[in-house]
């Protein structure tokens, strides 16, 4: 008695019958099943905190002790520290004995034949014992369990997972329904649903609060047990759901403890597309875990469910997934079967034989006859006139019938719900005294028609093909009005507010033909999805509408349907679904015309100009906006006349139109200026004339636009904006595109690193990373812009953020250009181009191109020159001036190593040109050490020291180690040549100062410098 005097069922014992009270007294007044508190009672399940709650008020736990008696309950603390009232054991031996509760391991055995006996799987059934004790040295398995339909994928991973509970490891369990793979993330949000329940909060306390924020915007049950966690800021989906899925593997690791974790998800043919999203993203982490992942599915969907094959294809390839494919059974296995039931009524001659001939041995078909005759005493007689059916559907058909009536309307109910549903919704939905309520369902859980799940509040059946059978036998009128009577009863308990709410919501009302309200929540089903950034899902909730909305006009006013369209092409334009957009949109801003509403037609029409700039289509986009620009300034609206400038200034910047960009954001700045506003309009309009200028080498006149930006945004609060502003100040500051002014670039850029890391906008955080690794690598602290670069890449992998992407392997060609590491910066810069060109993206390639020469220059390999050239004329044709830049320095290092100094010297000039315009003072710098580098090549020595001393000068006053090394080794060799042994001494020694800085700053990096070589 040691033992049970340790456990919580001992403890619920002790107090129930200190009051006096039997175990269906405390089961009605709890709201859950007999059965339910046998189970916890007797150590074989926990009850849900939900239950845990009710069973504290139905025992009069005292306040003081209400909190201890939650945490016992989710096996957070042991319950031999709570208080017992006096209760002598034998009497509590008495009583249990009484309520045939008898030993835990009676109940285990008790509970093992409630079901079919387990048979015909020992080998699978070993594989994942074998699999569970491997998880001890400290990496994860994925085993991806096939089969048909009721072949028993179920049944082995509850088997499975039986035995990890058995040896107190954490078990999440959830199932995929047909009915709701449009709802976005609902069997993840399942497991974390339970993780969130059973994890200690003091293991949760060690997540980032910005983690459990965004698992909470998921999940009901974080937000309601962590009442003191920050809001969300806005930023954009890739960046919202690459920040959840690792929030979520954080709570599963909170769970797990340390200790082997088992998750399984069962039906993931049905499981929606953010679903599986994460399911392949936490496949990918658990190499390293000790967490076994089980995922079923049925492999006659793989043909239509390319989504599903594609993450199956994907894991199989890990050298840590298993795929167990699971046959029918044999004879012999359908033989062992009956010998374990042993029941008489299944003993007729030759009866296995003809059981696998008519089930083909799919053991759910074969389970379910058996049970049909097991219960149809008048059936068993010879064993050759069995009534067997031909079909599963007879044989449930045949188990249904059975079923009294008073018990099959909560049946059919119960499958109108259409899957797993809690104990209270049931009842009120049935409409029946709560005493007979409560012997129906016992009784349907004794058939096996339904079964109840671990923690006694939820049920389901047993499998779906039963509620399927149910659901079709209803009838067309009875499901229509059972649909609604859901429907109306989901509306109206508001407290039940939950992820799923407008989803269910609009499924019954659908299927109960109201239309209206299925309109209604169809919508707000979408927008729901759009907030979970999980597009997929909303669209096809959009899509849903519309087809109802055409099937039944009269479902809704012409504004309702105007703005349905207007929401699904906004939709599809987030998408990329471009074409789709237009449509949509071009259909509001035709019938809004139609109606004479003009302004609600110029607004579409900005929406409609983004997307065809999303696309690509740089014409039609123009021709909207300029559309919506004419609206407006007829309108006299000079807001939105601000508005569509801006928009039409980004649209020119993105087509390298910089010299029209300048011209539309000026414009929006000026009628900003003049009707003096301060909102988003006027951030957007500053900010965007910044960019311009930036990209057109004009980095003063861009610091002082994005500074009037970032004054704008702190007055409105917008985080968002205020974080970018600093990152592009920082970027104007910066040496090979900006000022040279490095002290200012890296203030701007950890600035908005604060922001951007206290609001988590994942959008600024790579860029600013990246500008600040830059500027690092300019003032010779590899070791740091090596840490950053670090950090940065795989964050904008995780995020899919190619643009950026291409931008790090740019800016880690070029720190390892300047260590002299030519072929580490070769294999950088050919990544990036090739990033850049399977994305189709035109961005950075020129740069991306001028640094690949650079590259095989110095590694003495040949080059593409024609490539350079044509990038170089890319830049000229799209006003690109700061990647302009780049290239001049590429095209004077390739003249000077093909002995043109002469045409080195026209190129550093036209380098020298530009960078003086902008005051580009680190590239200053380089235009005067490569016309110094000419003058040396073509033996004009004076002239060569003369700019080399400029170059070199230019260099300490900035700050920038490396050009100022390679000033002191061209120097050295200068003074060598003009026969100067003291003075090439001196440069010399210069260089090694300076080589010997870099190479302490790398200690403990893992980077190598070359710097003492002369390049």
């Amino acid at each position: 008695m040691i033992e049970q005097s340790n456990s919580f069922g001992y403890w619920l014992r002790r107090r129930r019958k200190a009051l006096d009270l039997t175990q269906d007294a405390l089961a009605k007044k709890a709201c859950c099943s007999l059965a339910a508190i046998k189970k916890i009672e007797a150590e074989e399940r926990r009850p849900s905190r939900g239950l845990a709650q009710r069973l504290a008020e139905q025992l009069a736990i005292p306040a003081q002790d209400r909190a201890a008696f939650l945490q016992a309950s989710r096996n957070l603390q042991a319950p031999k520290r709570m208080p017992l009232d006096e209760l002598p054991i034998e009497a509590m031996r008495t009583a249990a004995a009484s309520d045939g509760l008898g030993t835990v391991g009676d109940q285990l055995a008790h509970a093992g034949e409630q079901k079919f006996p387990f048979v015909g799987r020992n080998k699978e059934y070993g594989q994942f014992i074998g699999l569970i004790a491997r998880l001890t040295a400290g990496s994860g398995q994925v085993v991806q369990i096939e089969g048909e339909a009721g072949i028993g994928k179920s049944r082995l991973m509850a088997e499975v997972a039986c035995y990890a509970r058995q040896r107190a490891l954490p078990v999440l369990a959830t199932n995929c329904y047909e009915i709701e793979r449009a709802i976005a993330y609902q069997p993840v949000i399942d497991l974390a649903t339970q993780a969130c329940d059973a994890a200690p909060e003091a293991r949760l306390r060690l997540i980032a609060p910005i983690l459990l924020a965004e698992i909470a915007a998921l999940v009901p049950a974080m937000a309601a047990r962590l009442l003191d966690l920050p809001s969300l800021s806005a930023d954009f989906p890739e960046a919202r759901q690459a920040r959840l899925f690792h929030a979520l593997v954080q709570l599963f690791d909170a769970l797990a403890q340390d200790r082997q974790l088992i998750v399984m998800m069962d039906d993931i043919q049905w499981a929606d597309d953010a679903s599986l999203r994460f399911l392949h993203f936490f496949a990918r982490q658990i190499a390293s875990r000790p967490v076994l992942l089980a995922c079923a599915y049925r492999d006659e969907e793989l043909g239509s469910n390319e989504h599903l094959t594609g993450l199956l294809e994907s894991l199989r390839r890990e050298p840590y997934t298993r795929h167990m494919a699971l046959a029918r059974f044999g004879p012999g296995d359908t033989q062992a079967l009956l010998n374990a039931m042993n029941d008489p009524k299944l003993s007729a001659p030759d009866l296995a034989a003809r059981l696998h001939r008519e089930t083909d041995g799919n053991p759910f078909f074969l389970c379910s006859i058996m049970h049909s005759l097991s219960e149809d005493e008048g059936m068993i007689g010879d064993a050759l006139s069995l009534p067997l059916p031909h079909a599963l559907r007879d044989s449930v058909r045949a188990r249904l019938a059975r079923v009294p009536q008073e018990d099959r309307l909560l049946l059919d109910v119960a499958a109108v719900l259409g899957r797993r549903f809690d104990f209270e919704t049931l009842l009120t939905l049935a409409r029946v005294p709560e005493e007979r309520f409560l012997h129906s369902l016992d009784a349907l859980v004794k058939r096996r028609l339904l079964r109840e799940e671990q923690d006694g509040e939820f049920y389901d059946f047993s499998h779906d093909k039963v509620r399927e059978v149910v659901y079709r036998d209803i009838g067309m009128a009875g499901r229509v009005l059972l649909h609604r009577a859901v429907a109306e009863m989901l509306e109206q308990h508001a407290e039940s507010e939950t992820h799923e709410r407008h989803a269910h919501l609009a499924e019954h009302y659908e299927r109960g033909k109201m239309w209206p309200k299925a309109l209604l929540y169809l919508g707000l089903a979408a927008a729901h999805s759009q907030k979970l950034f999980a597009m997929r899902e909303a669209l096809k909730w959009f899509d849903r509408a519309v087809v109802l909305l055409q099937a039944h006009p009269e479902a809704a006013t012409q504004a309702q349907q105007l703005a349905l369209y207007e929401q699904r092409g906004a939709a599809r334009a987030q998408a990329g679904q471009i074409e789709g957009a237009v449509a949509d949109f071009q259909r509001v801003i035709d019938a809004a015309r139609a109606l004479g509403e003009h302004g609600h037609a110029r607004d579409v029409l900005i929406q409609l100009g983004m997307a065809y700039r999303r696309a690509d289509a740089y014409q039609q986009a123009i021709v909207c906006l300029d559309e919506a620009l004419t609206a407006s300034l007829a309108m006299g609206d000079e807001r939105h006349a601000a508005d569509t400038l801006y928009h039409l200034g980004t649209v020119a910047w993105s087509n390298g139109r910089n010299d029209l960009a300048i011209t539309y954001h000026q414009q929006a700045v000026a009628i900003c200026e003049r009707l003096g506003l301060t909102d988003l309009v006027a951030v957007q309009a500053f900010h965007g004339r910044g960019e311009a200028y930036f990209a057109n080498a004009e980095p003063a006149a861009a610091i002082v636009s994005f500074s009037r930006s970032l004054d704008l945004a702190r007055g409105i609060g917008d985080k968002s904006y205020e974080s970018e502003n600093l990152m592009m100040i920082g970027w104007a500051c910066s040496g090979h595109m900006g000022l040279a002014d490095y002290p200012r670039a890296l203030s701007h850029f950890d600035a908005a690193l604060v922001i951007a890391r206290a609001a988590d906008l994942q959008w600024h955080i790579g860029p600013t990373l990246i500008g600040r690794a830059n500027v690092q690598v300019a003032l010779g602290r590899f070791g740091q812009a090596w840490h950053d670069l670090n950090e940065a890449l795989p964050r904008l992998e995780t995020l899919g953020l190619v643009r950026y992407q291409i931008m790090a392997h740019d800016a880690l060609g070029g720190l390892f250009l300047d260590l002299n590491q030519p072929g580490q910066a070769l294999r950088h810069f050919e990544q990036g181009l090739s990033l850049a060109r399977d994305a189709g993206i035109k961005f950075w390639q020129p740069r991306l191109q001028a640094g690949l020469v650079i590259a095989q220059l110095r590694l003495g390999v040949p080059t593409d020159r024609a490539a350079l050239l044509a990038a170089q004329q890319y830049t000229q044709d799209h006003s690109e001036t700061w990647l302009t830049l780049r290239c001049l320095e590429a095209l004077a290092e390739l003249a000077l190593a093909r002995g043109d100094a002469d045409g080195c010297v026209t190129q550093a000039d036209q380098l020298l040109a530009l960078a003086s315009r902008g005051d580009l003072r680190e590239l200053i710098g380089q235009a005067h050490r490569l016309r110094g580098l000419a003058w040396l090549h073509g033996k004009a020595y004076e002239s060569a020291r003369d700019e080399l001393t400029l170059a070199a000068t230019l260099a300490e006053q900035i700050g920038c180690v490396r050009l100022a090394w390679e000033c002191h080794c061209a120097l050295a060799r200068v003074a060598a040549a003009l026969g100067d042994g003291s003075g090439e001494n001196t440069q010399r020694a210069g260089a090694r100062v300076l080589a010997a800085q870099v190479a302490e700053n790398l200690r403990g990096s893992g980077l190598i410098s070359n710097l003492e070589a002369d390049p």
